[in-house]
């Protein structure tokens, strides 16, 4: 037998919750955020922030395309959460940027995020910093 939630009314704050009710996923423009922000004529950082995941991924593949300049940082240290579509987009990204002999860099700091890299060998193929001063002086010397 289970238990059912018992009906509670209405306060004068709105209605009572309770607290297995999901509340609904904000949409991909809430979820993740990202500026293109020209450094210099031969840099380009991208800097993103929130979650990338399959909903959001779409968002930073739209940023990494075009034309770009020779190197290219992808600034993750305001992203929480990497999944799997979001690497294969940042992957994807790295192998067009070695095809056309422009470098790519990432910045990322959060542990859910280095683990996605780690685990994947993806920081074998793309050089990862800690710090975005790091990124920019590496990736531009390159």
């Amino acid at each position: 037998m289970t238990e059912r939630i018992p009906f509670t009314r209405s306060n004068r704050d709105g209605p009572a919750l309770h607290p297995a009710v999901p509340l609904p996923r904000p949409s991909a423009e809430n979820l993740l955020r990202v500026q293109r922000i020209r450094w210099n004529d031969d840099l380009l950082v991208i800097a993103a922030a929130g979650e990338i995941d399959l909903a959001t991924a779409g968002r930073l593949e739209q940023a990494l395309r075009g034309r770009l300049p020779a190197a290219t940082v992808l600034d993750l240290s305001e992203v929480g959460f990497l999944g799997v579509a979001g690497l294969r987009v940042i992957e994807s990204a790295a192998v067009r940027a070695r095809a056309e002999r422009r470098t790519t860099g990432v910045v990322a700091e959060a542990r859910p995020v280095l683990r996605l890299l780690h685990l994947f060998g993806s920081e074998t193929q793309i050089p990862v910093y800690r710090r975005l001063d790091h990124a920019i002086l590496e990736v531009s010397n390159q």
